[in-house]
């Protein structure tokens, strides 16, 4: 069938959107721009549709050209939701001269790996994770510190170390460590170099050395290879990152960003500054914007645009969910807070059907693990190593993964390659998953789980690795089950999701709370600042402009604070709540928020 574009995009509304919906206008332009544009999406824009759908109209478009399109995410979450609905509308695999894929995965493939065995030659290259280069870290470390340091090893990404390439060809390291151990420090990354193991960072350091090196021709072949460049969550990429990006796509292939600048968290507890400020680059680059929300009524769209480090007057609902009036609860303790939370929670279940049915979770956040740990006693932080964006399933499987690669002195990928080429081995590894999700008996699980990667890696395990397997599992294992329960923290009958503003960006809520009992400071506290404090003008409707705050630190920390509140605020679809502790509640501020709309929910002063 041929499909005209108008009709190719009717095919995808009826494959990517519920029965009988349509795009907006909005994101119809969104899906059908052409030039190079900044695209910010608010919460609950469908932005991800939308980019779904854009790449599907690319592809369909790009049928028999020799150019393709170049998609940059993220997380795999993002690159496998992203192909899941391309599949939905006929798209099963992405092949040649198209590239869907995060952007580590670009940097590494397309110049990183290149880059290094120019420096370092023919040896295998292995790109660990933080946790696992710490690890090996370590090992180095150990044997090269000086004999009276005694403290707990340095933490490798603190101490910023960087690699230089020099002319001829070699390299240095240097770092802010301590003088006093700099040369173990420095040394260490340089034994990891040598066996081909190294940091995305590092990573992206040799991509910008090879980049630098071939910049035009690199520029060239782009242009040639892909018409389009679209990079999602544009707000996560890094300055370093940024940079590179711009100076490969910028004036020479369409380039697309896509995001929300105003959920930009990961430059909040650090000296970085947001790389993408689409409102910056408005003279050179045009600015579109989806700003209707399904998500959530007015109700809760009016808090969230007056909660944005800039004036968000555009952003509106066209959402027909029955969101409720925004509440604060006054609180003691977290054992009272879980408590009313709860009560609230009951209460409007019995006023709304639709919030009772709803399938998603109520939510209890705060800014930092410290926070939450000081306000309840079974909060437990969860381990990096545990992705709950991921499925158990998923989580185990690259664990193995990682266990037989560092094994077999093999990436990830390579392995991968290796357990996939064999009908057996793929069998083996199903049946570990399987006994590890299913069986209560730890012990003879991982007894079992060593039996099996054994029989995989054809017994080259050495006997004292075995002991070495059976903790990472036993850990693992453990970590599983801690943040089972941090994620379902019982009170009574009621279930919570209890964790940081930042471990739910990008999901979708209920109800979410907000609690207000973050301070922000500096390490010798020559500030001290209450989230309390820095929100209160924006909460009771009194927006105050960024520009007009003179005392640098306290501008700073208030662009942080909103940040974390308007992606707190913008996660629920029915429910938006604050904790704010009685001792810091007076009776000026309530009558202010009650007067804003907001609903009192807690002890009267």
């Amino acid at each position: 069938m041929i499909y005209t574009k108008e009709s190719f995009l009717k095919e995808i509304e009826s494959k990517l959107l519920p029965k009988g919906a349509a795009f907006s206008e909005q994101q119809k332009s969104v899906i059908l721009l052409n030039n190079t544009a900044n695209i910010v999406a608010g919460p609950g824009s469908g932005k991800t549709t939308v980019l779904t759908a854009k790449c599907a109209m690319l592809l369909h478009g790009n049928i028999g050209n020799s150019k393709g399109i170049c998609l940059i995410t993220h997380t795999n979450v993002a690159v496998d939701e992203i192909k899941s609905g391309l599949s939905k509308v006929g798209f099963n695999s992405i092949e040649y001269p198209n590239f869907i894929g995060t952007i580590q995965e670009f940097f590494n493939y397309f110049f990183g790996k290149k880059a290094f065995h120019i420096i370092f030659g023919d040896k295998n290259i292995r790109i660990l994770d933080d946790d696992e280069y710490r690890e090996r870290f370590d090992y180095y470390f150990d044997r090269l510190k000086p004999s009276w340091y005694t403290s707990k090893n340095p933490n490798v990404k603190g101490k910023n170390p960087q690699l230089i390439i020099n002319q001829d060809l070699t390299y240095d390291v240097i770092s802010d460590a301590n003088s006093t151990y700099r040369d173990a420090f420095n040394n260490s990354i340089k034994s990891l170099l040598e066996l081909g193991i190294i940091t995305n960072k590092q990573c992206l350091e040799l991509s910008a050395w090879y980049i630098n090196k071939h910049l035009l021709k690199i520029r060239s072949s782009l242009f040639n290879r892909f018409e389009y460049i679209l990079l999602d969550e544009a707000q996560d990429t890094n300055e370093f990152q940024y940079e590179l990006l711009n100076s490969l796509f910028l004036n020479n292939v369409k380039f697309q960003r896509f995001g929300d600048p105003y959920q930009a968290l990961y430059t909040i507890f650090d000296t970085e500054e947001d790389a993408w400020i689409p409102t910056e680059e408005a003279i050179d680059i045009n600015k579109n914007e989806i700003t209707e929300t399904s998500r959530f009524n007015e109700n809760i769209a009016n808090l969230v645009k007056n909660v944005c480090i800039e004036k968000y007057d555009s952003f509106s609902s066209i959402s027909s969910v029955d969101s409720f009036p925004p509440y604060f609860i006054t609180y003691d303790n977290g054992l009272d807070l879980k408590l009313k939370y709860e009560e609230l929670i009951t209460t409007l279940e019995e006023e709304s059907l639709e919030y009772k049915n709803s399938n998603k979770k109520d939510a209890i956040l705060s800014a930092k693990h410290d926070d939450l740990a000081n306000l309840f006693e079974d909060y437990i932080r969860s381990n990096s190593k545990v992705r709950r964006s991921e499925s158990v399933i998923k989580q185990i499987y690259s664990l193995i993964l990682r266990m037989i690669a560092k094994e077999l002195d093999l990436n990830f990928q390579q392995t991968e390659e290796k357990l996939n080429s064999s009908l057996d081995n793929k069998s083996s590894v199903a049946k570990l998953i399987k006994d590890l999700v299913t069986k209560d008996d730890i012990e003879s699980t991982i007894t079992n789980v060593i039996q099996e990667i054994e029989k995989i890696k054809n017994d080259i395990i050495e006997p004292q690795n075995k002991e070495k397997i059976k903790d990472q599992l036993s850990s693992f294992i453990k970590e599983m089950q801690s943040t089972s329960k941090n994620i379902n923290v019982e009170q009574n009958d009621a279930e919570f999701y209890i964790g940081t503003v930042h471990s739910v960006k990008g999901e979708t809520h209920r109800s979410t709370l907000l609690v207000l009992n973050t301070v922000f400071s500096d390490w010798n506290e020559t500030f001290r600042y209450e989230i309390f404090e820095l929100l209160y003008d924006y909460l009771i409707g009194s927006y105050q402009e960024l520009e007009n705050i003179n005392d640098l630190d306290l501008k700073r920390e208030t662009k942080n604070a909103l940040k974390l509140a308007y992606v707190a605020f913008s996660r629920p679809t029915h429910l938006v709540a604050i904790g704010i502790h009685s001792e810091m509640l007076t009776e000026e501020f309530k009558q202010e928020l009650i007067e804003y709309g907001w609903k009192e929910w807690g002890n009267e002063l």
